[in-house]
């Protein structure tokens, strides 16, 4: 069996929710200088169940759900602010543009912020030791190589994996006779092997035994990725990819439908601004509003995408060809509005809403040379955003860069293996943190 987390993220969605109501429930306490009558508590109960599940959603969009890996326990207290700084803004705008419940609780609302806020910060810093704390499995780790490595410093650092190494043992360097011993000497709950590794092989007699003795036996890829939430690239080979990345016909003429749903209407609504931004264009160089390139789609067929132009028609300094970005130009990448063409490549089928994102084709042809399965990518429809858009760290800018661009890859595979509408409502929820982190909030 593998550690899985999920459990871990419906207790802290139940304990948010306990929380959140009995922060409404002290602050009307503190209003009305007593205990609030049943009734006074349930006509605050149905409007603040929507700021509740805005909570929720905003929660999540700042990894609160997340697996608790060493950079979330650093980023908490950050993170726990900027997700109470935006539940306190989404619940005005909820309670003041939209005044339907017929209450304006301007006191009830400020003092269910600054509760909330203290027992979710207080709640959280707990939370991962005492909701997260699985029953620890003492375990032995066999591999070698960087990802190995990598691996081993998050369990030995993180206390949070539900994992306990006892035993590391690198082959490169271990003698693999004595492995026998070590498992006899440490009986471990369960075993972590690189299953690829031709040196661990011969061995494999011992660690059958082990689950016979009540031990399980676990493959490092499915761990790392159950840690990372990416596929380690060095450890997979053709079996990995035959077996886990498959075409689901099904599930992609769901996901297709609700490309239209959402993509169709988003669509009609973003034409409004497009007169502004047409004239906002015109008006600095008089130039063309849109800009067309062409990315590598699905099947690697070439794919025009749409934008509004942000860089200038012509250079402004005839001895220097390179064009820079224009004034407008730079507040539609800041704002993201110059991508809002591309809901039209939605509705056309050639990208979706969420999947990898498309390259060019001068970057897809050097890749497919160094980065081995890098073509993968390509057995889906590409993505407005995708699962390395919402979590890698240090995304890949201009240019080649084989390193980041591995890693983007590894984030893709990892989302073609897992693929399904939770998952892709998932990157729908981080995206809008993506959008906000890139307006500095």
């Amino acid at each position: 069996m593998i550690i899985r987390h999920t459990p871990g993220r419906l207790l802290l969605l139940i304990s948010d929710c306990i929380i959140l109501f009995g922060s409404l429930y002290l602050a009307l306490t503190l209003r009305t200088w007593g205990v609030p009558e049943t009734s006074l508590f349930l006509s605050f109960v149905t409007p603040f169940t929507l700021i509740i599940i805005v909570s929720v959603s905003i929660f999540y969009s700042y990894g609160l759900y997340d697996k608790p890996t060493l950079r979330i326990i650093r980023e908490l207290s950050k993170r726990i602010l900027t997700s109470q700084i935006l539940v306190a803004l989404s619940a005005v705008i909820i309670f003041y543009a939209f005044p339907a419940s017929g209450i304006a609780p301007k006191t009830i609302l400020i003092l269910y912020v600054l509760i909330s806020s203290a027992l979710m910060s207080l709640w959280r810093h707990y939370a991962f030791s005492i909701v997260l704390r699985y029953k620890k499995q003492k375990s032995i780790i066999i591999g070698s190589g960087e990802t190995f490595k990598k691996l081993v410093d998050e369990l030995t650092r993180n206390p949070h994996t539900g994992i306990t190494l006892i035993s590391i043992i690198d082959v490169d360097t271990y003698d693999m006779s004595k492995v026998l011993n070590v498992l006899q000497s440490t009986k471990p709950n369960s075993v972590i092997i690189d299953m690829r590794d031709e040196r661990i092989k011969p061995y494999f007699g011992h660690f059958y035994s082990e689950v016979f003795a009540g031990s399980a036996v676990l493959d490092i890829v499915d761990v790392y990725e159950d840690i990372f939430d990416m596929v380690p690239l060095p450890l997979i080979n053709q079996e990995w990819v035959f077996r886990y990345v498959s075409v689901s016909y099904r599930y992609n003429g769901f996901k297709r439908f609700l490309d239209l749903v959402l993509a169709l209407p988003a669509y009609i609504i973003s034409l409004a601004i497009y007169p502004f931004i047409y004239i906002a264009i015109k008006i600095e160089d008089g130039g063309p509003i849109f800009f067309t390139h062409n990315r590598v789609g699905k099947h690697g067929k070439l794919i025009p995408i749409y934008k509004f132009r942000t860089m200038e028609d012509k250079p402004t300094n005839e001895k220097n060809e390179t064009k820079k970005i224009s004034k407008v130009g730079g507040f539609l990448r800041k704002t993201r509005l110059d991508e809002i063409p591309q809901l039209w490549n939605v509705i056309r089928g050639d990208v979706s809403l969420i999947g990898p994102r498309p390259e060019a084709p001068s970057l897809v042809e050097e890749y497919s040379k160094t980065i081995p399965f890098y073509n993968i990518r390509h057995t889906v429809r590409p993505g407005l955003s995708g699962w390395a858009q919402v979590q890698q760290h240090e995304a890949p800018k201009f240019g080649i860069d084989v390193k980041q661009t591995s890693t983007k890859l590894a984030y893709d595979l990892y989302y073609l293996e897992h693929s399904s509408l939770m998952l892709d409502i998932a990157i729908i929820l981080k995206t809008f943190k993506v959008l906000l982190s890139k307006s500095g909030i």
